[in-house]
């Protein structure tokens, strides 16, 4: 299978559709104002991203990104079953019903396709950060540092906002036991691993390579964003759990998206900088 323009075009509509509800969702939360309407959205947006991921590795890598983002998805929902079940790696913790469908009972599938957002974002970020160096294992260590990042955003809104699941395990952080946060740095150095192994690491993408001083504004706006779409996914999920920490009294959990996301526009400066022809 050989990257396909029709995945692309559903991860760009998957992507859009995203950025189309991203402002009012933003909004309902920090302010404690979803209607009991909508509280199917969370789930939806999970969805959504899960899909723009997977289109978007299956347009850009074909048959080795279909590989790579299965392996991921059973990854992802492997140990998430182990860990609701067992407590390992992450510590006892439960769904609720908040989030359907679930995999055998257990692990909602809004959560593996998160983890494939969460996934494919921050091992992009990290690739983008550190380009031919730290090889492999720097581009893995990365990305689990990224996705940890990501998690102490998450765990305040997801537990103590949105309900998604809750914690038997306690810890200073927010009720969460310190062991989830090594769980999360091991699995996505694996996810990281099993990404780098399969596509390939001399470029920025297969399918694409067209310069984007060469394209017209638009057409410039689309080249990048479909570049990008993990990377930028993950971004946009920092600015949402950033707004909703700070305005429902999370400061710390706040403090750590305002911190990364200073960073990741420095970072992203200083690139541009470097290569302004690729946007």
């Amino acid at each position: 299978m050989s990257p396909s323009p029709v995945f692309r075009m559903l991860s760009l509509v998957c992507f859009f559709a995203y950025c189309a509800v991203f402002p009012g969702s933003t909004v309902t939360v920090a302010l404690d104002a979803v209607p009991a309407w909508g509280l199917w959205m969370g789930a939806a947006m999970l969805i959504v991203q899960g899909l723009a991921v997977i289109f978007w590795a299956l347009g850009m890598y074909g048959a080795r990104g279909a590989l790579a983002v299965g392996l991921a998805a059973v990854l992802a929902w492997a140990v998430e079953h182990i860990g609701e079940t067992t407590g390992l790696p992450f510590g006892r913790y439960q769904y609720t019903d908040m989030l359907q469908p679930q995999i055998l009972g257990v692990v909602p599938v809004p959560i593996t396709l998160a983890w494939l957002m969460a996934g494919f974002g921050s091992w992009q970020l990290a690739r983008l950060t550190l380009g031919v160096r730290g090889g492999r294992i720097g581009l893995a260590t990365l990305t689990g540092v990224l996705i940890v990042v990501l998690d102490l955003q998450i765990e305040t809104v997801a537990t103590l906002i949105n309900n998604y699941w809750f914690w038997i395990d306690g810890g200073l952080y927010y009720g969460v036991p310190p062991q989830n946060f090594a769980g999360w740095w091991v699995v996505g150095f694996l996810i990281a691993l099993v990404v780098a192994t399969i596509l390939p690491q001399n470029g920025e993408n297969e399918s694409d390579r067209v310069p984007l001083s060469l394209l017209a504004q638009r057409e410039r706006i689309v080249a990048f964003v479909w570049q990008y779409v993990p990377a930028l996914l993950f971004i946009l999920s920092s600015i949402f759990f950033t707004a909703a920490n700070l305005a429902r009294g999370y400061p710390l959990a706040g403090l750590v998206g305002v911190i990364f996301l200073i960073v990741a526009v420095w970072i992203g400066a200083t690139r541009r900088q470097r290569h302004p022809t690729r946007g």
